[in-house]
């Protein structure tokens, strides 16, 4: 029998935080209907580099959600002084204070967190109330919300042993990463038209995958619509451009579409967001992943083994994402290009160089599935629940 009532879910700012977010609420709702009904999920309400606030990406992804929302005035951390990150950090007490009325009022007899700078102000407050604290760390090293909430946290889940080192030993258990369901999930019925017919017509064209992550990547975007024409006389692209307003790189890879030859056009779908009904059917039917390597990310490619080059964000904290994409290459299954080496060739360089490496590499099956394994929502639910 289930003992505690009420759960608030916590962790945003990044697609990785967010998608191990929604992971675990499909399985509070699966498994446990009765606590669904009282679930709180708790993001923030800061959007990417020079857009308003009320834009994020958890508000956005739980716009129409069937269960109660909250949303704080989100602020960070920055390494430079300027006026705009004084405001953030300004921020990040009134999202303290936010926090504190959200639980207070909400009374959750745990809080589960999935990291970000989003999760800090939530997690603290909830611990200063006496609240028990349970943390997931997706990536293969440790960042610093999650260093900070760690120390006050009654159970951390990791998803990479290497993390382990990071945290004290009597709180760890590892789990694996907390993946949503919609990455193993290859039914056809519920997935866009316009995604089905890129990925069902013409097959003699390899199927590739480009992607920013959840915010998407202005610099990739660019690369990609600079050189889509010749990309595409060898293969489909789907380019997830992400909804940056103030870049505005999605609508603008339209109007590059629109001037592309008819056959060019049917092979090219630019994308905000692959949402949960498409993303497992182009993870399944793709050749090639390209783009940032998040924890979650990295984890989906190596959960389905499937070949990918990984641009790594080179600015994060710990080369987090370098850190991550790693993983995947000492298995064989991916490779790295940093930024500044993806400033001088051409994508059909890169991929022609970076696929002959990968076909001379042993993969290591058996030792990606011990390393991948797809039931951390199960091992989750179970500790915290019993």
């Amino acid at each position: 029998m289930v003992k505690t009532r009420k759960i608030l879910i916590t962790g945003g700012g990044s697609g990785g935080h967010l998608s191990a977010c929604s992971a675990i609420i499909e399985g509070i709702k699966g498994r446990y209907p009765e606590l669904y009904t009282d679930l709180v999920y708790v993001g923030g309400d800061l959007g990417m580099v020079g857009e308003d606030f009320g834009n994020s990406l958890e508000q956005r992804k739980f716009e129409n959600a069937d269960f109660k929302t909250e949303y704080i005035r989100a602020g960070k951390l920055q390494r430079r002084l300027s006026l705009s990150s004084l405001r953030l950090f300004l921020r990040s007490f009134l999202g303290l204070v936010d926090s504190f009325k959200i639980i207070k009022r909400e009374k959750p007899d745990l809080i589960f967190s999935t990291g970000g700078f989003v999760s800090v102000p939530v997690t603290l407050a909830g611990w200063l109330k006496g609240t028990p604290i349970y943390l997931h760390e997706q990536t293969a090293t440790v960042g610093l919300s999650n260093k900070v909430v760690s120390k006050f946290a009654k159970r951390i889940y990791i998803a990479f042993e290497s993390s382990k080192d990071h945290f004290q030993e009597e709180k760890v258990l590892l789990v694996g990463n907390i993946v949503r369901e919609a990455i193993t999930n290859f039914n056809t019925e519920e997935v866009s038209k316009n995604v089905k017919d890129l990925i069902t017509q013409y097959t003699e064209y390899p199927l590739i995958y480009i992607s920013g992550g959840g915010l998407g990547s202005h610099m990739i975007n660019e690369k990609v619509l600079s050189e889509i024409k010749e990309l595409l006389t060898k293969y489909r692209i789907i380019l997830q451009t992400g909804s940056n307003q103030k870049c505005n790189d999605f609508n603008n890879s339209l109007e590059i579409k629109s001037k592309l030859p008819q056959e060019l056009q049917e092979r090219f779908l630019p994308i905000k967001f692959i949402d949960d009904k498409n993303i497992g059917y182009v993870y399944k039917n793709m050749g090639l992943f390209i783009g940032r390597a998040g924890a979650n990310t990295v984890y989906e490619i190596g959960l389905l083994a499937k070949p990918s080059i990984f641009i790594p964000i080179p600015w994060v904290t710990n080369n987090e994402q370098f850190l991550n994409a790693k993983v995947l290459v000492d298995l064989g299954l991916s490779t790295i290009i940093e930024e500044k080496e993806l400033k001088k060739l051409t994508l059909n360089e890169i991929i022609e160089v970076e696929i002959s490496k990968l076909s001379k590499k042993k993969i290591n099956v058996e030792e990606i599935k011990r390393m991948f394994p797809a039931n951390a929502v199960e091992k989750v639910l179970n500790d915290m629940y019993t």
